[in-house]
């Protein structure tokens, strides 16, 4: 379900770290962790998530307000299955920017079934931020339908249907509770 949004944010920041990093033969602190933090995605999209790890930990020791770090280590905890890791650097990335919407989004994501109301409010900002982010759409409405507001929930998934009919597939048939292929699930994205 998040594959298209998740990993959206360092893709973004990528070239422009690149261009910085060609701009002047001395670096700050700051300059040296946006280039691990560009080694870092490297090492993750070709599935090394150890290099991965190490790259993002050592960019925010460097820069610890890189927003994009946390987000990016945040991503690799994920993937290797330790929520508790990933919530703490999405919280430190929303710590330094609060509209960040993917770090918003996996974090719903990953508090989602232990506190929904959380889940909902984290869920409906990011739609308040991106109203055509349809995974968002989608999981507001599990999110809704777990604390048994299937009319909202319905209303919320006929608006990420409308931006992505794709979607529907995800969507229970005809029950008031989802199937586990429609519950949501962290994957990167970006």
């Amino acid at each position: 379900m998040r594959g298209t949004g998740r990993r959206r944010a360092a893709f973004a920041v990528g070239p422009l770290l690149l261009i910085l990093a060609a701009c002047g033969s001395q670096s700050t602190p700051a300059q040296t962790g946006a280039n691990l933090v560009t080694q870092g995605l490297k090492a993750q999209l070709s599935g090394d998530a150890a290099t991965a790890e190490h790259d993002y930990q050592q960019a925010i020791a460097l820069n610890p307000n890189s927003d994009v770090a946390h987000f990016d280590l945040g991503t690799v905890y994920d993937e290797q299955a330790h929520k508790t890791q990933a919530v703490q650097e999405y919280q430190m990335a929303l710590v330094i920017a609060p509209n960040f919407a993917d770090a918003l989004f996996n974090l719903a994501v990953d508090t989602a079934g232990t506190n929904p109301p959380s889940a909902e409010e984290l869920y409906s900002k990011v739609v308040s931020l991106q109203p055509s982010f349809a995974a968002a759409w989608l999981n507001l409405g599990f999110t809704l339908l777990s604390e048994g507001k299937a009319d909202q929930a319905q209303t919320d998934w006929a608006k990420a249907i409308a931006i992505d009919p794709t979607l529907a597939s995800r969507l229970p048939k005809a029950t008031a509770t989802p199937s586990p292929a429609a519950s949501p699930t962290p994957k990167a994205k970006r």
